[in-house]
């Protein structure tokens, strides 16, 4: 219920303000209703080809902090982007979450993940 209300309050903005395109930065695309970080820094790869930060969803979240690519365990998806940022070279910005996503929904599940039959299972801190 919350997303078509999103969408048909977006709608309205992006005609008014933006003469039916998206915003150009981060920051105005969060003040849009229902768009978070993750989508904002999606949407700024794929429509503008700009990587403005990591694309941080529940799977990448929960991917990072099980190999423990973050120093602390962060969490919220928020907290786990500025961590990746600080180390994870921006050229990889962009594929990570593409990589990680199919990933955490096939193999790295959040509940009994498959971990017999990773084929990280030797490097990764949390097989079981």
């Amino acid at each position: 219920q919350n997303k078509v209300k999103y969408i048909k309050q977006t709608t309205a903005i992006l005609k008014q303000k933006y003469g039916g395109d998206i915003p150009r930065t981060v920051e105005e695309l969060v003040q849009l209703p229902g768009v978070g970080p993750k989508m904002a820094h999606l949407a700024m790869t794929i429509a503008w080809d700009q990587v403005s930060g990591i694309a941080v969803d529940t799977h990448v979240h929960r991917i990072t902090n099980r190999l423990k690519w973050v120093k602390k365990e962060t969490r919220y998806p928020e907290e786990t982007r500025v961590a990746l940022e600080e180390w994870l070279p921006r050229d990889l910005w962009r594929e990570i979450n593409w990589l990680l996503v199919g990933f955490g929904q096939q193999t790295c599940l959040p509940v009994n993940p498959r971990c017999t039959e990773c084929l990280n299972r030797d490097i990764c801190p949390a097989a079981k």
